[in-house]
């Protein structure tokens, strides 16, 4: 199930993939804003699998999907409402090497 976010100026979204899950807990330890958990009932292989919710509150961090050992979550980042892509700017100092 694909529930959209928003996370920043850009839609996000979240999948748990209730099947890969094996319930180990990282994604509600890591969650910012506590809004995973590992469900009661069991999935296919016998886990508690972790389960999405008050996704309105989310901010599309992207957390969960990078600390899962199973690959069970994926978080999507779409376009904003003026159908582009977020820009960020970053400017870098590139030291001076001349002198080393």
């Amino acid at each position: 199930m694909r529930q959209p976010l928003r996370g920043g100026d850009a839609i996000s979204t979240i999948k748990i993939d209730a099947k890969k899950c094996k319930g180990c807990g990282y994604c509600v330890r890591f969650c910012p804003k506590n809004l995973i958990y590992l469900d009661t009932v069991f999935n296919e292989k016998g886990y508690h699998p972790a389960v999405f919710g008050h996704e309105e509150n989310c901010t599309g961090c992207g957390l969960c999907g990078l600390v899962c050992p199973d690959l069970a979550i994926v978080v999507y980042k779409e376009k904003d409402k003026n159908d582009s892509l977020p820009q960020r700017k970053t400017r870098c100092k590139v030291p001076d090497l001349r002198h080393c």
